[in-house]
């Protein structure tokens, strides 16, 4: 064979090769914002979250953003994280609508402190009337650093 010929072989091989690479393991950004979560659309995803309702948040966010089902099961997976996301808003809007007292809140944290989520959740769900999930949901994420 010539050696031009097998110049240009050897070329398009790796050619072909850097191509697929690319495609298979090509950059993709993980941190991508997706458009259209809005406010309600993170109170319908933690809604449904709370109520144990995951394929129906994973859809909600998806039909939101946009996003495709991978990136959408991994943010909701992901939802719940100590100290950010529905949680805390949740824990502080029970405090400002009066439904959770100061006596209650600072037992709550402590309980959290001493690793005693269980009890935690369970005087959660008393004092303000929320259901289990509910309340699971939001120890879940309580951050006993916060004044709520």
């Amino acid at each position: 064979m010539h050696p031009v010929v097998k110049l240009v072989l050897i070329l398009a091989v790796v050619v072909a090769i850097a191509v697929l690479y690319g495609r298979i393991f090509g950059r993709r950004d993980r941190e991508e914002r997706y458009v259209g979560l809005t406010d309600a659309a993170r109170a319908k995803v933690s809604h449904e979250i709370s109520a144990g309702h995951k394929i129906n948040a994973i859809k909600i966010y998806r039909e939101a953003t946009g996003a495709p089902l991978a990136d959408a099961k991994r943010a909701v997976d992901s939802w719940f994280v100590p100290g950010h996301g529905p949680g805390v808003r949740d824990a502080a809007a029970s405090w400002s609508e009066g439904r959770l007292t100061a006596e209650a809140r600072a037992r709550i944290s402590e309980l959290v402190q001493a690793g005693r989520r269980e009890d935690a959740m369970a005087l959660y769900a008393q004092a303000t009337g929320a259901s289990d999930t509910e309340a699971q949901a939001i120890i879940r994420s309580w951050d006993t650093t916060q004044d709520y």
